[in-house]
């Protein structure tokens, strides 16, 4: 009987103390990584195009999800820091207009608003009139949609 009566005695002694304890509460979600979703316009010439920050300067690049490299041209390669050196170019594919050669190479970091990657391989191409923004790029996007004149990249938020 006293064995029963100390076991309701404590059931109730703790469930009371749960219930009355001050729990320290915060008004405030946590923090964790955000999604993000860049919206691009089309622009007039029927293309998409994002300003991006590689090695820290502005880059115009077009989005070309059919292009299997990310691409400069040898004007925003040398504002990236970038040394081209023609010497070092060679065929790197062959494109509409014949051959296409370039120099091959390696980028600190691309931010389109937010969505990143470090260490990036590019190919700088001789005669390229615009930079491209292609598949080693957006395979790090979760989702391409685009609807009438608007193209959105999506990255899910990371746990």
């Amino acid at each position: 009987m006293i064995e029963r009566a100390l076991f309701i005695v404590t059931i109730v002694g703790g469930a009371s103390l749960g219930v009355l304890w001050p729990l320290q509460k915060s008004d405030k979600p946590a923090a964790g990584p955000a999604a993000i979703e860049v919206a691009l316009d089309r622009s007039s010439d029927k293309h998409f195009y994002t300003q991006a920050q590689v090695n820290g300067k502005d880059v115009r690049f077009l989005i070309d999800t059919g292009a299997s490299e990310i691409a400069l041209t040898e004007d925003d390669a040398r504002k990236v820091g970038i040394t081209v050196d023609p010497q070092k170019y060679e065929l790197i594919g062959h494109g509409a207009s014949g051959m296409v050669r370039g120099q091959y190479v390696d980028l600190r970091q691309i931010d389109v608003q937010g969505i990143k990657e470090q260490d990036a391989k590019a190919v700088v191409v001789q005669g390229a009139d615009v930079s491209l923004l292609g598949q080693p790029f957006l395979e790090k996007v979760d989702e391409i949609v685009i609807r009438k004149d608007e193209m959105i990249l999506k990255v899910a938020a990371s746990s």
